[in-house]
């Protein structure tokens, strides 16, 4: 595992082992943020079930103002750390919280300083749980500042679509991508 591009590119990453940590692929993760093309720059991204962190710390590689890494296993967050640490990366430009994904979106009230929002979910595969972070997506305050959620699971999940989002689906393998995006508001309901 290893940073794709940016600041940091090359840089390998602590991967972890066993069943507790399921990193995003290099060829997977090198898709993703070829599609996110210009949504990292200057955003703030949240890595939810963030494992060791490749997603976020590449985000950070790629210019991401700041980057919040939630997961609720201690084992995780400690080969984060150490991930962040081996980068070089500064305190003020991430957080690492220890933390159910859900209940961190619940009570997410928005950006002090109005910047956008890019959600990258790895959550366990089927689990449910990436359908249950995609039905948060419409809470007022994500909902206001997103950009982009990309979702990752399993090839056998489903997930439902909010009325209000578009959605793209791209597989690789047993892994699916999907990238949800808020309908823009019609200029006539205000």
């Amino acid at each position: 595992m290893r940073v794709i591009a940016g600041r940091w590119k090359g840089r390998k990453l602590r991967a972890g082992a066993g069943q507790v940590v399921r990193p995003t692929t290099d060829r997977v993760k090198e898709a993703l943020f070829s599609l996110l093309g210009p949504e990292i720059p200057g955003a703030v991204v949240m890595d939810l079930c963030c494992g060791s962190g490749g997603l976020g710390i590449e985000a950070m590689s790629r210019g991401a103002a700041e980057v919040v890494f939630v997961d609720d296993a201690s084992v995780s967050l400690d080969l984060l750390r150490a991930n962040l640490a081996h980068c070089g990366a500064v305190a003020d430009d991430y957080r690492a919280l220890k933390s159910d994904a859900r209940q961190w979106l619940r009570h997410w009230r928005g950006d002090p300083r109005g910047r956008r929002l890019v959600i990258l979910a790895d959550p366990p595969y089927d689990s449910g749980l990436a359908g249950q972070l995609a039905d948060l997506l419409t809470l007022p305050a994500i909902c206001a500042a997103l950009s982009v959620a990309v979702l990752e699971h399993g090839a056998s999940e489903t997930l439902a679509i909010p009325a209000s989002f578009s959605v793209a689906t791209r597989r690789y393998g047993t892994t699916v991508l999907s990238m949800f995006r808020p309908h823009p508001e019609d200029p006539q309901d205000h």
